[in-house]
């Protein structure tokens, strides 16, 4: 009845039914786009009921999202019959129980977390055209299991979010196409792989609370020719950049925001010919920039906030031409030299 009585239904959104154990066959909706099912405390199998008595179940549908629904396990599918052709967007959350579900061949863009192990290979498997791949928290990850990536020719976005990873050994080594990588909340990670190097397309690393890490490889980055924009914030134990920065010269925009360990920046930042805005936040032990700071002639933008150890800025920044916006705050040493330059013509 549900395509006779809402058959211009283009989203549906299923929210907090707690004591909903079966769907309604959705599959019928011809024109639905856009389903959400969340907080579905009683359903544990989406079986035939949920694709309807259709040739082509859920034919136009494109984003699909299942999340906390902790007694699901399995997701079966229907023999013979067409389903799920246009999907492209998937989003499985905190279904901890779920170990079956429909091949998807389709993907394109897929958000997993809160799910075992053996459900994450099975779909990466089966989703070969991914451009986007966001991992969250797979239950026992420690390391990327063996294979995982390998056929991932056109994966474009790679997001990892896992306390628990300890290390990504080579599974980077295949990703030509990769433009954008983050790693958030590897808190046991405590180098990145040498594959990194191979990423050539990569143009965006982002590290983000990685608190064993404590610095960038040395030989690990001297692949990475189109690398714009590099952000490492709240990185505990990062100590150093590592001299591999010289390799960076498409890098445009640097961040470094909340990495207490880090007392200087290398010397070798003189060769990021392409650097256009360098930002360093809440590095309390920060004490010194490296005079080669001079040699940035394209940078136009200088942040420098809550570093409250840092002790003069080097000469080398009144050689810097190009120079648009300077901001300084929460620095008091700082603060003093700058009063004194007020003082000072610098011709």
């Amino acid at each position: 009845m549900v395509d006779l009585l809402l058959p211009n239904l283009v989203e549906i959104s299923l929210e907090d039914c707690e004591i909903c154990d079966q769907l309604p066959p959705l599959g019928k909706l011809r024109f639905l786009k856009v389903l959400t099912i969340k907080e579905m405390g009683a359903l544990k199998y989406i079986d035939s009921n949920f694709y309807g008595d259709m040739e082509s179940s859920f034919p136009s549908l494109k984003v699909l999202e299942i999340a906390m629904a902790p007694c699901l396990e399995e997701w079966t599918t229907v023999n013979g019959r067409e389903q799920f052709p246009l999907l492209s967007s998937l989003t499985i959350k905190c279904c901890p129980k779920l170990v079956k579900m429909p091949m998807l061949q389709s993907l394109k863009k897929l958000e997993i977390g809160g799910i075992n192990v053996t459900l994450l290979k099975s779909l990466m498997m089966n989703a070969t055209i991914l451009t986007s791949l966001w991992i969250n928290e797979v239950d026992e990850l420690t390391d990327l299991p063996d294979g995982l990536l390998q056929n991932q020719k056109h994966l474009d976005s790679l997001t990892i979010v896992s306390s628990t990873l300890k290390s990504l050994s080579d599974m980077l080594d295949n990703l030509s196409t990769l433009k954008h990588l983050e790693l958030e909340s590897c808190l046991q990670l405590e180098s990145l792989p040498a594959g990194l190097q191979n990423i050539s397309s990569l143009k965006t690393l982002d590290l983000s609370q990685c608190d064993s890490l404590v610095s960038l490889p040395a030989n690990g980055l001297q692949g990475l020719l189109s690398l714009s924009s590099l952000r490492i914030q709240n990185c505990k134990k990062l100590a150093s950049l590592s001299e591999g920065v010289l390799y960076l010269t498409s890098l445009r925009d640097l961040l470094i925001n909340g990495c207490p360990e880090l007392t200087s920046l290398p010397e070798s930042i003189q060769h990021l010919s392409s650097l256009q805005s360098l930002r360093i936040w809440s590095c309390v032990r920060l004490i010194s920039l490296p005079n080669e700071i001079q040699h940035l002639n394209l940078l136009s933008q200088l942040e420098i906030k809550y570093c409250c150890n840092l002790m003069s800025l080097p000469q080398g920044v009144w050689s810097l031409t190009a120079l648009e916006t300077l901001e300084i705050e929460g620095c008091p040493h700082l603060k003093r030299q700058c009063k004194k330059e007020e003082r000072i013509d610098p011709t």
